[in-house]
C-alpha cells in the first residue's frame, strides 16, 4: 500500500533540542553569578523530561501536559542551587523549548516533501502552541499539527492511534519519522512504517522493535521515499 500520509517527531528530528537548552542554562548561570556545567545540565533536563513523560503514562493520573515535563525536568536539574529556582527564572528557562533551531537541513528536505503528494503531519508530545511557534521557523506548510496534550505521551499506543484517526488514514499508509528511541520503537510496536532519525548512535533496547529504518539525519528521508514505486 502506497503511502498518503508522514507524520514527524518535532523535538529531536526536526528540532535541535540540545544547543538551544546549553545556551539558555549558560546565560541563567552567567545571571547567577556562578560557574555551572550548561551542556551537562541540559543533558540531565532534557532526559528527565523524557523520563517524566514515561513514568506520567505508567502512573495514569493526570494527562499529558508536556509543559509539567519540561518544568520538572528544569527543577531537577537544578536541584541543588541555593537559593533555589524561581517561579520567573524557570519560565525563562522553559521558554528556550519555543526558540529551538530546526536542524540545518530540515528546511530543504520539508519542501521537496511537501512538492509531493503526502499529507504532511506533526506527532509530537509538545503542544499545539509550542509545536506551532516551532514550526514558523520553517517555511513549510504542514496539513495538521497532532499533540498527545490531554491524552498519552508517546510512545503510548493510543498516541498513534490518535494519528491514525485524525489523518484519516490506515496503518499502512502512514509513516512516522521519529526523533528517538522510544518514539520508534512504540511506532514500530503499533505496526506503523517508521524511520528513526538516529542523530546520536543511540540504539533501541529491545531489536525485536527496531524500526524499518534509521537514518543520521533528515537528508536522508528523500531516498527512502523515492523507493515508492505510486503515490496515493
Amino acid at each position: 500500500m502506497a503511502i498518503r500520509a508522514i507524520t514527524f517527531d518535532v523535538y529531536s528530528a526536526l528540532f535541535d533540542t540540545v544547543s538551544s537548552l546549553t545556551e539558555a542554562l549558560r546565560e541563567f548561570f552567567k545571571s547567577r553569578g556562578i560557574v555551572g556545567d550548561a551542556e551537562q545540565a541540559g543533558r540531565t533536563w532534557r532526559a528527565k523530561q523524557r523520563e517524566y513523560l514515561l513514568i506520567a503514562n505508567s502512573l495514569d493520573r493526570e494527562p499529558a501536559l508536556n509543559r509539567r515535563a519540561i518544568e520538572a525536568g528544569a527543577r531537577f536539574a537544578l536541584r541543588e542551587l541555593s537559593p533555589p529556582l524561581t517561579a520567573d527564572e524557570l519560565r525563562r528557562l522553559v521558554a528556550a523549548w519555543e526558540r529551538l533551531p530546526p536542524w540545518p537541513e530540515v528546511a530543504g528536505v520539508l519542501a521537496e516533501i511537501r512538492r509531493r503528494p503526502y499529507v504532511m503531519a506533526t506527532l509530537s508530545n509538545g503542544d499545539e502552541a509550542m509545536q506551532r511557534r516551532l514550526l514558523a521557523q520553517v517555511p513549510v506548510r504542514f496539513d495538521r499539527i497532532i499533540s498527545t496534550e490531554g491524552g498519552k505521551f508517546k510512545p503510548h499506543p493510543s498516541a498513534y492511534g490518535k494519528a491514525l484517526a485524525v489523518l484519516d488514514v490506515r496503518v499502512d499508509e502512514l509513516l512516522h519519522v521519529a526523533g528517538s528511541a522510544t518514539d520508534a520503537m512504540g511506532a514500530t510496536a503499533f505496526g506503523i512504517r517508521t524511520v528513526w532519525v538516529n542523530r546520536t548512535g543511540d540504539a533501541v533496547v529491545d531489536s525485536r522493535l527496531a524500526p524499518a529504518n534509521e537514518i543520521s539525519d533528515l537528508s536522508h528521508l528523500l531516498p527512502l521515499l523515492d523507493r515508492e514505486t505510486t503515490y496515493p
